[in-house]
């Protein structure tokens, strides 16, 4: 059945459309990270590793700046860090740090912070004996699902058009706690999938912001100011690129800050594994939006 994602209170939910959908797609070797706070510190050792230094709990209050070039940050306690390059990759606060340093109005695609929430099930019974760490986006009725460790399944939205997108002005003041209009239009979407799911009369699930564009592909680029850097707008679906990330970054502040202009001929990425060339270009905060995006969580 094609359900389009409707939502519980619709008179057509659970009702088929007689739609038809070409087909799916099957990934047996893929997978996700089902601990990022593990993968985070271990991101972390590697680049401490590498010669970096991490200043936890230590709030940037102003991005220096001399005329067109940035010259470093200055912390809520007062310390003022000299930087030659400073690159802007502060998540759902991405928008915030953009108009700290005086840049953001100028670009033609741009960053919000967006509310999501994703809920906790028992996963069905029937799946319990198979292999773990499965991972199903279904665009019929709207939601994704994964295998939790605890014998758990998380259900998302992959935000049908029924689903309003819930953007946040202040990233630092917004509802922590799961609503049951969200946990209904979730987890009773993902029953016409799984029949035999068990739902549970109380909720559970996380609360918390994407940093995403409009077209929900990230923005990897140079910005207005001289020597600052935008790695922003990864949604919920970038954290595995992560280390790859790092490396198309590092090519581009190199190339930059040697002089190449990167706005008129963007920079090529020859990805290390895989030898494909990456047009940086694609992720540029100038760049049209990209009409061919699934305008969603999966980018």
């Amino acid at each position: 059945m094609s359900q389009d994602g409707r939502r519980p209170d619709d008179e057509e939910f659970g009702k088929p459309s007689g739609k038809e959908h070409p087909g799916a797609i099957f990934l047996p070797h893929a997978g996700y990270v089902n601990d990022p706070q593990l993968a985070t510190h271990n991101l972390q050792r590697a680049a401490e590793a590498a010669g970096a230094r991490f200043e936890f709990n230590a709030e940037i209050v102003e991005i220096r700046r001399d005329k067109a070039r940035v010259q470093g940050v200055t912390l809520k306690d007062g310390r003022a860090l000299e930087a030659p390059v400073v690159v802007n990759a502060a998540g759902p606060h991405s928008a915030v740090v953009n108009r700290m340093a005086g840049v953001g109005s100028e670009m033609k695609v741009s960053t919000r912070p967006l509310r999501k929430e994703v809920h906790y099930l028992p996963f069905p019974i029937s799946g319990r004996d198979q292999p773990y760490g499965r991972l199903a986006s279904d665009d019929d009725v709207g939601v994704y699902s994964r295998e939790e460790a605890g014998g758990l399944m998380l259900v998302g939205s992959i935000d049908p058009k029924c689903d309003s997108l819930e953007w946040v002005a202040d990233p630092d003041d917004f509802n922590r706690e799961v609503t049951e209009a969200r946990w209904k239009a979730q987890v009773y979407r993902m029953g016409l999938r799984v029949p035999e799911l068990e739902i549970p009369n109380r909720t559970k699930g996380v609360v918390d912001l994407y940093d995403a564009t409009e077209d929900w592909i990230p923005i990897y680029d140079r910005s207005s100011l001289e020597g600052f850097y935008l790695a922003v707008g990864t949604s919920g679906n970038q954290f595995k690129t992560a280390p790859m990330v790092g490396h198309l970054m590092a090519e581009l502040l190199v190339a930059c800050e040697s002089g190449h202009d990167h706005d008129e001929d963007p920079v090529a990425v020859r990805a290390p594994y895989t030898g494909l060339l990456l047009n940086v270009g694609f992720y540029s905060r100038n760049r049209a939006i990209h009409q061919d995006s699934s305008f969603s969580v999966l980018g």
